[in-house]
């Protein structure tokens, strides 16, 4: 976390908020030694076109896709039905 004293020192303001956000980081701003208020970054929410990139940087399944599939469909015969699917 970065520090800046408000009252002696010269803060270009415009500068300093891109910072916050560009870098993400948090700016604790101070008078004297008492913090009196941070500067932080807001968490973009995410959207469909962040999940759609998301999932074509995941490496795809190249000749293990059969057997992959394979274990799958065994681990799920191997299974039992439960009466009860709360029932562990």
């Amino acid at each position: 976390m970065e520090r800046h004293e408000i009252s002696t020192e010269k803060i270009d303001w415009p500068n300093l908020v891109r910072h916050v956000v560009r870098d993400k980081v948090t700016v604790e701003l101070v008078e004297g030694d008492l913090p009196i208020a941070m500067l932080v970054p807001i968490e973009r929410p995410k959207t469909m076109a962040d999940l759609d990139a998301a999932l074509r940087q995941i490496p795809r399944l190249g000749e293990d896709a059969m057997t992959f599939e394979a274990d799958i469909q065994e681990a799920r015969s191997s299974m039992k039905e439960l009466d009860d699917p709360w029932e562990s």
